[in-house]
């Protein structure tokens, strides 16, 4: 999905814009909303992951502290690894987007 994202936008920044007429315009504008749809659709599932995760993670934190098993600890420690791999992953995909909607401006503008 990286992938396709970053050829997108090498396309976005390889576009002329002064030379597309008023329908390339609407075309690309559209399709960089498409784009941006999926973005959400992704960004939504790894916030919803991440908040189950910190769920997880805070529930077995708190069984340890109340029955002291070693084992609560450890995958209180393995829900909140995975709940930043899920941020860190939310957070690259708002900076795409961030991206995608400086091309919408662009565009907006012409």
């Amino acid at each position: 999905m990286e992938k396709r994202f970053r050829d997108y936008i090498r396309h976005l920044e390889k576009l002329d814009f002064e030379v597309l007429s008023d329908e390339e315009i609407i075309t690309e504008r559209e399709g960089i909303l498409l784009q941006i749809t999926v973005l959400h659709q992704s960004m939504l599932r790894s916030l919803v992951a991440a908040i189950g995760m910190l769920v997880c993670a805070c529930i077995f934190l708190a069984a340890g502290f109340v029955h002291f098993f070693v084992v609560s600890y450890v995958l209180a420690a393995v829900f909140a690894i995975c709940a930043a791999c899920f941020g860190m992953r939310f957070k690259s995909a708002a900076f795409v987007m961030n991206i995608l909607y400086t091309f919408v401006d662009k565009l907006s503008r012409l």
